[in-house]
């Protein structure tokens, strides 16, 4: 699919991957609106981007903002063609010391936002037989230990996402979760890994996810892509040998027993 002359909707745009996706969009040929909550932030990039983007400021947990988002984009255009669900926060930390407040921020901003968006924008991508793009992470398909919440709400977005590709492929609607292993970005500054040598070589920059994801705008692919594409090997191990994947994961945790600190 030509990007060119195509309606782009990208939240969570101020920063990181989003604010990377809105300009390799714009830079494809695409009119973009970027949304998240720092409206300031939002018009600078868009001053930038020149007349093919817009701000709209939206707090993506709120419905209400999302279908005042939906309204701008027909007051503006009158169609959406793409729907990028980014926004997300950062929502590690072992589970018996997580906050209620923290474990509902997480699920509400990663995981319900995502079903929000998709809900309020759907009747216009039914209508321009678009694409749903929903970031999630390589926590989506890898259950790490030490980050339950934040895992549990990029398996959401994936599963999700797997069950309206097939539920809407038929009506021409492709939807793709984006599953990114490590990305240094403004929630995520990977201040410690980019301190060994050799877990460095695995943080990628947001402006790679941003190309990965423009190619699969113009390819139609769906319904999961790994970024980058060899993570997608693991998944074997984990199906077909299951106490191999486990005895993985206890190494990552180490022998660190319940009644332990967690790590900092």
């Amino acid at each position: 699919m030509s990007l060119a002359g195509k309606v782009c909707v990208v939240t969570g745009a101020s920063a990181g991957i989003g604010e990377a996706t809105a300009r390799a969009l714009v830079r494809a040929g695409a009119t973009v609106v970027l949304a998240a909550r720092r409206e300031d932030r939002l018009r600078e990039i868009a001053d930038q981007l020149g007349d093919r983007a817009s701000a709209a400021r939206c707090d993506v947990t709120r419905v209400e903002d999302l279908e005042a988002l939906r309204d701008e984009v027909v007051r503006r255009h009158a169609r959406c063609d793409v729907l990028v669900n980014n926004a997300g926060v950062p929502g590690g930390g072992w589970f018996v010391e997580l906050s209620m407040e923290q474990i509902e921020t997480v699920t509400a901003t990663n995981y319900l936002s995502v079903l929000y968006g998709t809900k309020v924008f759907l009747p216009l991508l039914l209508e321009s037989r678009g694409h749903i793009v929903n970031v999630a992470s390589l926590a989506g398909r890898y259950a790490l230990p030490g980050a339950a919440v934040y895992t549990a709400s990029k398996y959401a977005v994936v599963g999700f996402s797997e069950s309206l590709y097939h539920e809407l492929g038929p009506r021409g609607v492709v939807v793709t979760s984006v599953n990114p292993g490590l990305v240094e970005t403004e929630g995520f500054p990977m201040t410690d890994l980019k301190r060994d040598p050799v877990a460095r070589r695995f943080v990628m920059k947001p402006d790679r996810i941003a190309r990965e994801i423009v190619g699969v705008i113009r390819d139609r692919k769906g319904p999961e892509v790994y970024i980058p594409r060899w993570l997608a090997a693991p998944q074997a191990v984990r199906v077909l040998i299951p106490p191999l994947y486990r005895a993985g994961l206890r190494g990552v945790v180490g022998r660190r027993g319940p009644s332990q600190p967690a790590p900092e």
